[in-house]
């Protein structure tokens, strides 16, 4: 007979890499795939070398890779006997992916071809854009997509992703029905960015779906500082010291008429609604907006607004010089106007520049003095990362300001009280969060699982399989 059951390989205690599997019967999902966010503790520091022909042995001995049957080619698993190649295994599978950041889909490129992996179609634009940028994972498989409130099956599990709002474009939550009953993972998301309209319609879309499990993210929960789940009291209100993705480009463009100097930007280029504030940032200070290449291509291929420069970087115009250009960069440099360093220093206060952290040594051409550096959630993250100190060297030899102005993507704590208790589940299985356990259900029971161990749902309670 039959059963639904869930099993957890990752993301419990950590932020990211979830990775979870709901079977029933011959029928599979996993969702997501990615890996867990840890700069301090990666293992490939910028010495240790790749091996592309190898990575996935690589990665599956590192742990990086879980140990899971029926996901990996039978090429890949020469040195794992005992685990099912994806040839081998008789299941029909599908991987989810419910938004575009690494600790959600960076491992996704690991996956065999033969099965599918799902995403939004907005996502799928995202990574179409990313990989001709050379931020694709490490695959050369296809991706399928799917769309918002439309529901497909993988075998006998019925799937349809839900719109919710996160700093990145096409990030959904997924409503899960078996014959058993149904669950909603919400993926990552927040109140406070710039669609908080979303976070309303996917708690009215899941309640009128019905469900008896919410696996829930509680990333903000995280810190010592946080309240305890007694302290926790559910609000849907802004705090007033909150920055909102809404205030950003008004912040900025404040922060950026009162600078005599030239503005510069650090962002994460998926989170298209920064990109938008920044061009509305840039147009209240009346500067123009000079984006890297990379993130140029980006913007031109998923935002309506082309009004922005490129930044011709030494490295580019020698590169145009010899002929040498990518043909996705020589298609944009015929549409879109570039400058240089030589014209930005000309009169500095009028640029607004995109300077990311790989690309900090352009900031040595550029005439900084009386100058600003807008740190806007851009990598590295914070001191958490050891990154963050170069970033700090760097900023401190040239004498630039560093400012933070920002905003998560992840619900501030009173929030996620607030889409719990209006979602109300049976049973609520926090996870993605250093301290899960301080989000509770109004009426319902918490569920804190385990590694290794499998959980029934069945009548509409979950309980372990006894083997």
């Amino acid at each position: 007979m039959s059963k639904t059951t869930l099993t957890f390989y990752s993301g419990l205690r950590t932020i990211g890499g979830t990775i979870i599997s709901l079977e029933y019967g011959n029928s599979r999902v996993l969702f997501d795939f990615g890996f867990v966010y840890s700069p301090a503790s990666n293992i490939f520091d910028g010495q240790v070398q790749q091996r592309p022909s190898a990575f996935i042995r690589d990665y599956l001995k590192l742990g990086m890779l879980h140990k899971i049957d029926g996901i990996y080619h039978k090429e890949a698993l020469l040195h794992e006997p005992s685990l099912l190649s994806a040839q081998e295994d008789q299941r029909e599978t599908a991987v989810l992916i419910s938004h575009l950041h690494l600790d959600h889909m960076g491992a996704m490129g690991a996956i065999d071809a033969s099965i599918p992996v799902y995403m939004t179609s907005d996502s799928l634009r995202l990574y179409g854009a990313l990989e001709t940028v050379g931020e694709g994972v490490s695959s050369s498989r296809s991706y399928q997509s799917c769309e918002y409130n439309q529901a497909f099956f993988v075998g006998d599990i019925k799937i349809t992703p839900l719109i919710v709002d996160h700093d990145v474009l096409g990030a959904c939550a997924y409503h899960l029905e078996t014959p058993d009953g149904a669950i909603v993972y919400t993926g990552d998301l927040r109140m406070h960015g710039a669609h908080p309209d979303r976070i309303e319609s996917f708690i009215k879309s899941a309640k009128a779906k019905g469900f008896d499990a919410v696996i829930m993210e509680g990333t903000t929960l995280s810190g010592d500082e946080e309240p305890t789940s007694e302290e926790l009291m559910a609000s849907p209100l802004l705090p007033s010291d909150l920055v909102t993705e809404k205030m950003i480009p008004i912040k900025m463009g404040e922060i950026l008429k009162d600078t005599k100097g030239i503005g510069i930007f650090n962002i994460y280029h998926r989170n298209m609604d920064r990109i938008q504030g920044i061009i509305e940032a840039a147009r209240i200070s009346n500067r123009k907006v000079v984006l890297e290449i990379s993130t140029a291509e980006i913007t031109s291929k998923l935002l309506a607004q082309v009004d922005f420069f490129i930044y011709e970087s030494e490295d580019l115009r020698q590169a145009k010089a010899n002929n040498s250009l990518p043909e996705w960069q020589v298609k944009l440099l015929d549409t879109l106007p570039t400058v240089s360093y030589k014209d930005i220093n000309e009169h500095p206060n009028e640029f607004f520049v995109q300077n990311s952290y790989q690309h900090s040594l352009e900031l040595f051409d550029l005439h900084v003095k009386d100058g600003i550096y807008l740190h806007s959630n851009g990598v590295p993250l914070g001191s958490f990362d050891p990154a963050f100190e170069n970033l700090e060297k760097i900023l401190q030899n040239i004498g630039l300001e560093r400012m933070e102005i920002g905003t998560g993507g992840h619900a501030i704590p009173q929030h996620l009280k607030y889409i719990v208790d209006e979602l109300d589940p049976a049973i609520l299985i926090p996870l993605h969060s250093f301290h899960p356990e301080r989000l509770k259900s109004k009426h319902g029971i918490q569920l804190l699982p385990s590694y290794g161990v499998t959980y029934i749902l069945t009548g509409g309670k979950m309980t372990e399989e006894v083997k």
